[in-house]
């Protein structure tokens, strides 16, 4: 009794080390490309391009990740391996400044006219706006396959046709990045969840302003979504 009860002890704390390495590392998901939509979110030179209204916030988390690289990547991956890719961009233009309901970051955001154009339907002052896609993922989103859906007001895709457009093509899984990893990533992952498809966020081709507003959202990301995966993981998972 006493050398089993001396093994037990032994064992239990080796077993228990096994187990926290394998849940750290666990293994890549199978995805069903005819039924996987890449997701990127506000692809846009307000965030993305140095000049951007915004990007000095979003600045060195960028560096660090990786992140526009990253979500090159992504998009890149999607082409090759036969996955839709869909991008949900955040465009105000020059009558929502009226809205008597917005939010506070909302509200700056209108008022420093970031992500803003006349209209929807004039192209007057949009091409290289901070409205506009980022230029070196343009080759990717007017391919004439990319699912461009119609703008987002807030964070989520609540307000245009993200969610139908995924459905009507069949597709029930999403892996998602963008732009901004704590506020329109965060509530795309939920809405996507709620609205019942498997989610996974790719930590590394997001950015957030500042490394606490990173951290919170990579902490929802672990309890909400189907998997946090690195651009590489997703990569690997799709060549599969």
């Amino acid at each position: 009794m006493k050398n089993l009860l001396l093994s037990l002890a032994v064992g239990l704390p080796l077993a228990f080390s096994a187990a926290v390495a394998s849940a750290a590392e666990p293994a890549l998901p199978h995805f069903d490309k005819a039924h996987t939509a890449i997701v990127i979110t506000d692809p846009q030179n307000d965030f993305l391009a140095e000049n951007g209204k915004l990007y000095g916030l979003l600045a060195d988390n960028l560096k660090e990740l990786g992140t526009i690289k990253n979500i090159e990547t992504l998009m890149k991956t999607a082409k090759s391996s036969g996955v839709a890719l869909a991008v949900d961009p955040l465009v105000y233009n020059a009558l929502d400044v009226d809205w008597s309901q917005a939010g506070a970051l909302q509200r700056q955001l209108l008022d420093m006219k970031a992500l803003q154009r006349v209209s929807l339907n004039d192209p007057k002052g949009f091409e290289g706006s901070g409205a506009d896609f980022y230029e070196p993922y343009k080759t990717y989103i007017y391919d004439g396959k990319t699912i461009v859906v119609a703008p987002h007001k807030m964070y989520g895709p609540e307000s245009n046709d993200l969610i139908y457009q995924l459905r009507a093509r069949g597709i029930d899984t999403v892996i998602l990045g963008g732009m901004v990893a704590n506020l329109c990533v965060d509530s795309h992952m939920r809405a996507l969840m709620e609205n019942g498809f498997k989610v996974y966020v790719v930590k590394d081709a997001v950015a957030a302003p500042g490394a606490d507003a990173y951290k919170a959202a990579l902490v929802n990301y672990g309890m909400i979504a189907n998997g946090v995966l690195t651009t590489k993981d997703a990569v690997d998972a799709l060549r599969k």
